[in-house]
């Protein structure tokens, strides 16, 4: 019998997960000739990435020079050192493929019926943009993560222009694309700075060659200058402020399922690969603590600044842009967290609280993807005498509302309360009360959903969602539901994944 581990080298192994989407993508594009059934290419495209999550977990635990690797938990590297196999890496791939498969089923009927004869552009440039997601988490060199980066971009650009005849459209991906421009010349100054204070772009060389050389106040200058270039890149993917006046505009323009794409696939990606850079090749004394610092302002910005905007917005797409800048602040007190070399629990709390988010925004977005294809579901307004419209929908959305504000027994409130710990555990008392705040303040614009739904009458009929739909929205609702329940089984994972080094 042949023992396919001996037979292909490890290093394949490990970038089996990319070379399955990319098979995916291939299949997609030959299939889309033959098949007048374009519903085909969705399942095709879920089928190859749960092969691809399948493949991860494999390659995790079936090879054995990885799986050593991981039990001594030190990290191997692929590839000339551009790529490198730890839990951090496994942990996150595995909730960005998930992220792809729940964005691919909700978005079914809706392509079918918005991108008409664009089943192929639409999955196609996802897949691709969930390849460059997993280049960026699965890097430990800043030229591969630009890489990874740059790809992810120029999809969610094409993304979000897909409905060509769209003003709306147009110009979201106008936007984004010139943000995104100035964001990625940002992030790329920013390297070129690093690279020449050190002399490298692997991360863990550069933090040898930071804890060894004498930090004048000369070097020290130019070294926080490229941090600072740095951090306004990756501020930039997560929405964060100051950079993040792209996001509503791109959220309300884009398809819907894109929207719901944005909000947590990129930003996902973005937080796992600012930890990897800002931990492992600048997470040394006095530097960690400088860049701790710069994270904390532009978390408290970025949380006041989300929520209190929000509180204005009467276009539900635009209020959940608004959210998602006040949930970028939340997990930047995590990163800010990971900066003390005291503790790992702020990594820890960045994981977690990603994968509770992606699953609750998720289901939110599945929901807003079926009231769009009904039409005139924009304001808030609309969301009138929805319990009796369809009792699910509102009840879910009532939950996954409850989630982000971080209401108990509800994922996100497991996901804040490891975030508050984190920052009191890292001497960040006055940031965790800035969150809790915060927390407070959010409550008012859900709740004008929340009154819409229950509280106010409506004569429309009633909504009967697709198979598509209803699948996204009962894993998400379980989700939200379980996840924080078995709260004790997920740390342990996310213990281990925030040992990076």
């Amino acid at each position: 019998m042949i023992e396919w581990t001996k037979v292909v080298q490890p290093n394949y192994w490990f970038v089996a997960p990319e070379l399955i989407v990319m098979l995916t993508m291939l299949i997609i594009m030959i299939a889309d000739f033959y098949t007048k059934e374009k519903r085909a290419l969705v399942w095709a495209t879920v089928g190859g990435l749960a092969l691809a999550a399948i493949s991860v977990w494999y390659s995790a635990v079936g090879v054995p020079d990885i799986a050593e690797a991981l039990a001594k938990g030190t990290p191997k590297e692929f590839f000339g050192g551009m790529l490198v196999a730890d839990q951090f890496t496994f942990f996150m791939k595995a909730v960005l493929l998930m992220v792809a498969a729940l964005v691919t089923m909700l978005s079914m009927d809706y392509v079918a019926r918005f991108l008409k004869g664009m089943h192929l552009e639409f999955y196609e440039v996802l897949l691709s943009a969930t390849l460059g997601m997993m280049i960026m988490v699965s890097s430990r060199d800043l030229v591969a993560i630009y890489v990874g980066l740059e790809l992810n971009s120029i999809c969610s650009y094409v993304l979000a222009g897909l409905l060509r005849k769209d003003p709306k459209s147009n110009e979201a991906a106008l936007k984004y694309f010139l943000n995104g421009a100035l964001a990625s010349a940002v992030l790329l100054f920013g390297v070129s700075l690093l690279y020449g204070a050190t002399g490298t772009t692997h991360l863990a060389e550069m933090a040898q060659q930071l804890a060894t050389k004498a930090l004048d106040p000369g070097f020290l200058s130019f070294l926080v200058t490229g941090v600072l270039f740095v951090a306004g890149g990756f501020a930039f993917k997560v929405a964060a402020v100051p950079m993040h006046l792209w996001a509503p505009d791109a959220y309300e323009g884009a398809p819907t399922p894109v929207t719901g794409f944005f909000s947590v696939g990129p930003k996902g990606a973005g937080f796992a690969a600012l930890l990897r850079v800002f931990v492992v090749g600048l997470g040394v004394a006095p530097l960690a603590e400088r860049w701790s610092m710069v994270w904390a302002i532009l978390a408290t910005a970025s949380m006041f600044y989300g929520n209190i905007t929000a509180l204005l917005q009467t276009n539900i797409k635009r209020m959940m842009a608004y959210s998602s800048i006040a949930q970028a602040g939340y997990i930047l007190v995590g990163v800010v967290a990971a900066g003390s070399l005291t503790t790992d629990k702020g990594v820890s709390s960045v994981l977690y609280y990603i994968l509770a988010y992606a699953l609750t925004n998720l289901g939110i977005f599945a929901i807003l993807t079926h009231l769009d294809q009904e039409g005139g579901w924009v304001n808030v307004e609309d969301f009138k005498g929805l319990v009796k419209r369809n009792p699910f929908y509102a009840w879910t959305l009532l939950a996954c509302f409850a989630s982000l504000i971080g209401i108990p027994p509800f994922v996100g409130f497991f996901g804040k309360f490891f975030l508050f710990n984190a920052a009191l555990t890292a001497n960040y008392l006055w940031l965790a009360l800035v969150m809790a705040v915060n927390s407070v303040i959010s409550v008012g614009y859900y709740y004008g959903v929340v009154k819409a739904m229950f509280l106010d009458e409506s004569d429309k009929g009633a909504l009967t969602p697709s198979t598509g739909v209803m699948a996204t929205v009962v894993l998400s609702l379980a989700g939200v539901v379980l996840v924080g329940l078995v709260s004790s089984y997920i740390i342990p994972i996310t213990d281990a994944a925030a040992l990076l080094r």
